[in-house]
């Protein structure tokens, strides 16, 4: 609960830091796979570019939950088999180009939780995996690299918007 508790507070932070900042940003996200990265992040413009990262790993190894969370989609979403994870606090993680979906909508799920298996895409075998806070992507590289090692790491004050 804890742990649920940062990343609620962790993506508040997110979605108002400065536009690129994510050097100090650590929601303790791991890698829901162990392989190479294939794709980076590299958004051109608004709709085009690629919003996340992709793994090269076999087809058919276990997707694991990035944290704690509860399936918020599971299906096709451009011809791809995804699933996404609400975290809280506006955090989603998505996770594309399965072979194959063990959870549900509405499933819950903690770290390493089975989310499916891994397919193809761009045809090679991969993961692809995205992190958005509310409608924003970014970067999952700095996210995930940024391990904490205590709850007291992550909390972070930020200085309150005023509303018009």
């Amino acid at each position: 609960m804890a742990r649920f508790l940062a990343v609620s507070v962790l993506a508040a932070a997110l979605v108002m830091a400065p536009a690129g900042d994510t050097t100090e940003l650590c929601v303790g996200l791991t890698r829901p796979v162990e392989g190479p990265v294939e794709r980076v992040y590299a958004p051109t413009g608004r709709y085009s570019g690629h919003w996340g990262v992709d793994w090269g790993v076999p087809a058919g190894t276990a997707v694991r939950a990035s944290g704690p969370g509860s399936v918020s989609f599971a299906g096709v979403v451009s011809g791809n088999l995804t699933v996404t994870v609400d975290h809280g606090g506006g955090l989603r993680t998505s996770y594309s180009y399965l072979a194959e979906v063990v959870v549900k909508r509405g499933d819950p799920v903690f770290d390493s939780t089975t989310l499916g298996s891994s397919g193809t895409g761009h045809g090679f075998p991969a993961l692809h995996f995205s992190v958005r806070v509310g409608h924003t992507y970014l970067d999952p590289l700095p996210i995930i690299a940024c391990r904490l090692a205590t709850l007291s790491q992550a909390l972070r004050l930020v200085p309150v918007r005023e509303i018009p």
